[in-house]
């Protein structure tokens, strides 16, 4: 996916990237002295410099040579300097704020982007909720990537919502800014089972070259877990048993861990790859 959410899209910034690492133009903002926690080698670099332009990283190291008259440089002698934390699945509106507020909470605490899906609007107010939700992120410095909700109502002709979603919606919202992917595909029966919307809503997904983001909560692991991943599932935070991660992970399946307020699978479901001493590249 091209990334819109930084200042300027790379492919505008390049040369200039390049002239600040070099030193024939000053950085925007230098950090010194940095105990880098290094998360591409799992190391903590000491006495680390990090030039930053145009809202992007141009330089890691001796940055002397990269500070003008005009920049702005941090002092963080002793201090760790560590990338921002993305959170992998969030409905920021479950917290009955919105996204400004939000941002405002966690911001503070190291989560500079969020990949939301603002399905419980969206059952509301239908895709004029999930647009509020986005104009409202971009007043924040938190990079709030969003889905386009997938099961709207979350079981159909059971509930009374206040708005439909189809693969008509489906298609016109991946062509927003702002949208990354489908939101959770609660409706694991109706793809396992063929139903037509559902599988037309990831076709839509696929065709826009975007997420297809998962939600199989039932604790098997055979030919549905199969049937689902085959479908497009990329990921699933559902799991409660350390042997759904397992298998989840063995078929390329990122595997969320969830622990938070209200599910604590985190003891439980680590051991998936604490006893299994396995890659936890798809964790």
């Amino acid at each position: 996916m091209l990334n819109k959410f930084c200042k300027k899209p790379l492919y505008e910034v390049t040369g200039k990237l390049a002239a600040v690492a070099t030193g024939r133009v000053p950085a925007d903002l230098v950090i010194k002295n940095a105990k880098l926690v290094n998360v591409c080698t799992a190391e903590i670099q000491e006495g680390i410099d990090v030039a930053v332009s145009e809202g992007r990283i141009a330089l890691v190291g001796d940055a002397k040579h990269c500070i003008g008259e005009n920049t702005k440089v941090i002092d963080a002698s002793g201090q760790y300097l560590a990338p921002g934390f993305l959170d992998g699945h969030i409905h920021v509106e479950s917290a009955m704020v919105g996204v400004g507020e939000y941002s405002r909470a966690v911001v503070p605490h190291g989560t500079t982007g969020i990949f939301m899906d603002p399905h419980e609007i969206c059952n509301v107010c239908g895709k004029d909720g999930v647009k509020a939700m986005i104009e409202d992120a971009k007043r924040t410095p938190l990079k709030a990537i969003s889905n386009a909700p997938s099961c709207v109502p979350a079981v159909p002709g059971f509930e009374d919502t206040g708005s439909m979603i189809d693969y008509n919606d489906i298609r016109e919202m991946m062509t927003w800014d702002g949208i990354m992917g489908l939101g959770e595909m609660m409706n694991y029966p109706g793809v396992l089972n063929g139903d037509s919307n559902v599988h037309a809503e990831i076709a839509e997904t696929l065709k826009s070259d975007n997420v297809v983001t998962g939600h199989y909560s039932v604790p098997e692991t055979g030919c549905g877990l199969n049937a689902y991943i085959a479908s497009g599932g990329r990921c699933c935070h559902e799991s409660t048993r350390a042997e759904d991660v397992l298998e989840k992970m063995r078929h390329g399946m990122y595997a969320q861990m969830r622990y938070g307020s209200a599910w604590h699978d985190l003891p439980v479901v680590i051991k998936a790859v604490l006893d299994n001493k396995i890659d936890d590249r798809y964790c």
